[in-house]
C-alpha cells in the first residue's frame, strides 16, 4: 500500500492513501474507520459524507459533477466505480465542464449509497439515484433508478437479479 496521504490527518481514524485527489476537502466528511485507497478522486462539490468503516477502492470517482453524495456506514465501493452527484445536460450548447458557464446547463443532485450497500467494480450510479441499505450494484452495472434495500441489480440499465439476506435473517 502506498503512503498515507496528506489528507489522512484531516479526518482522525481514517486511512487515505497517496496518490488521491480531493477537490474542496472542506466539503468532505469521512467518519472514523473508513479507508480511501490510492488513485481515488473525491469532488467535494456541494458536500460528500462518507460513513464509518466505508472502503473506497482504487480508481473510484466519487461525486462526479459536484452535487452531493452520501455513503452510509459499512458500505463498499469497488475499483473503478463512479458515483455521480451532477452532470452537464444536453440542453446546453456545450457539455464540457471547461466551457464558459453560459454555454452549459448543469444539474446538481443528491445521490445516496445506503448502509451496508456495495457498488461493485466498474459500476456507475447516476445522479439522484438511491442505493438502499444492503443493496448490491453488480460489476459494470449502471444504476439509473432507485434500488430497494437488500436487492441485487445488474446490467445496463441495471435490473433486479436477486435478493441479499440481511444478517439478522440468517439466524
Amino acid at each position: 500500500m502506498d503512503e498515507l496521504s496528506e489528507f489522512g490527518g484531516r479526518w482522525p481514524g481514517v486511512a487515505v492513501y497517496d496518490p488521491v485527489v480531493i477537490l474542496k476537502p472542506e466539503m468532505v466528511e469521512i467518519a472514523p474507520g473508513s479507508r480511501v485507497d490510492s488513485f481515488v478522486k473525491i469532488e467535494g462539490g456541494l458536500g460528500v459524507r462518507i460513513g464509518r468503516h466505508v472502503h473506497i477502492c482504487s480508481f473510484c470517482h466519487i461525486n462526479t459533477g459536484g452535487g452531493q453524495v452520501t455513503i452510509g456506514d459499512y458500505a463498499g465501493i469497488a475499483s473503478s466505480a463512479v458515483i455521480l452527484g451532477g452532470s452537464n445536460l444536453p440542453d446546453g450548447i456545450s457539455m464540457s465542464a471547461a466551457a464558459p458557464k453560459e454555454l452549459q446547463v448543469v444539474k446538481r443532485c443528491h445521490t445516496q449509497i445506503g448502509k451496508y450497500a456495495f457498488v461493485a467494480a466498474g459500476a456507475t450510479v447516476l445522479c439522484d439515484v438511491n442505493i438502499g441499505e444492503g443493496a448490491v450494484v453488480a460489476a459494470g452495472a449502471v444504476a439509473t433508478k432507485h434500488i430497494p434495500a437488500w436487492e441485487i441489480w445488474a446490467g445496463v440499465p441495471a435490473v433486479r437479479i436477486g435478493w441479499r439476506r440481511a444478517q439478522h435473517e440468517l439466524s
